[in-house]
């Protein structure tokens, strides 16, 4: 699986539309990375995250427990960085994976994890991975 598009156009054939919770441009520092000068020097980080879910329909009600909270990818977020440190952005984003899909209501999910301050305003570096269940 490619990215995010191809995920949502897989679930799109399986089922009559799909909702996307997302949460988007929330910035950490996290200690990551491989290089001697990296180790014990956060780095800004900006997530992305994107959870698909099957169907669109209209919530039962118009209730918090018709619905996933999706207040749970800030906590998984900033769970998944209270671990043990990772030294590359495939590990956080797998183990940033592992929590978001958890809920059983969840279909496949999108984290992007960009490093901020890398090249200096000339482009972006990091790592985007999508899972489906």
């Amino acid at each position: 699986m490619s990215g995010h598009s191809e995920a949502l156009m897989q679930l799109m054939s399986q089922a009559q539309g799909v909702t996307t919770l997302f949460l988007e441009n929330v910035v950490r520092e996290v200690d990551i990375g491989i290089h001697e000068h990296e180790i014990g020097a956060p780095q800004r980080l900006r997530f992305d995250v994107y959870v698909m879910l099957a169907g669109a329909a209209e919530p039962s009600g118009d209730e918090i427990d018709d619905v996933l909270n999706y207040e749970y990818l800030i906590r998984a977020l900033d769970q998944t960085l209270e671990l043990e440190r990772a030294a590359l952005l495939e590990t956080l984003a797998n183990r940033l994976l592992d929590r978001i899909l958890s809920p059983s209501a969840v279909e496949g999910a999108s984290v992007i994890i960009t490093k901020l301050d890398v090249l200096d305003g000339d482009g972006q570096l990091g790592c985007s991975m999508t899972r489906l269940k």
